[in-house]
């Protein structure tokens, strides 16, 4: 289902390694944006959206601050600061097909990490948390993961052709 869901705009791999860490699903879009007068280049900005999801039967805080660390500690593998960058956002997303515990819920929301490339004149990188409960169909995210969130909602599947088209998500 996620995967249907980002082939519209995204690039999508399943099982990508990234150095020593494999995604189960791992998804990319770039967008490049520029304004023009009469056909000349104004200016052009680029922002990048990088989706990692993990799945876990349940796993252990220490798991889950360990990989927030990791893509953390290596988000220069992702982000390329030029003068034309603008945002990188690192979508990290892990799917429990158990109960999460309440420190790991706890620790979900309060993830955050920003970072600036030269005062924000080569743009910034931004994680976004989200941790999924397929047994409730529950989404805990942090702040910036809120923007993001109706992308990983478990929605029954569209019966009909004009309910297909009207809610394509």
């Amino acid at each position: 289902m996620l995967e249907q869901r980002h082939r519209h705009y995204f690039d999508v791999f399943k099982d990508y390694k990234i150095e020593k860490m494999t995604f189960d699903l791992y998804a990319e879009c770039h967008v490049k944006t520029e304004r023009t007068v009469l056909g000349f280049p104004l200016d052009s900005y680029e922002s990048h959206d990088y989706r990692m999801v993990k799945c876990y039967d349940r796993p252990l805080l220490r798991e889950i601050e360990g990989l927030c660390s990791w893509v953390t500690s290596h988000c220069d593998i992702w982000v390329n600061p030029r003068d034309d960058h603008m945002c990188t956002f690192l979508t990290l997303v892990v799917i429990l097909s158990e109960k999460p515990t309440s420190d790991v819920i706890s620790f979900s929301k309060k993830v955050k990490h920003n970072r600036y490339f030269r005062f924000g004149l080569r743009g910034w990188c931004e994680l976004r948390f989200l941790l999924v409960d397929l047994t409730s169909g529950r989404i805990w995210c942090n702040g910036s993961g809120k923007g993001v969130k109706e992308d990983f909602e478990v929605k029954p599947a569209s019966s009909g052709f004009l309910e297909k088209i009207l809610f394509w998500r």
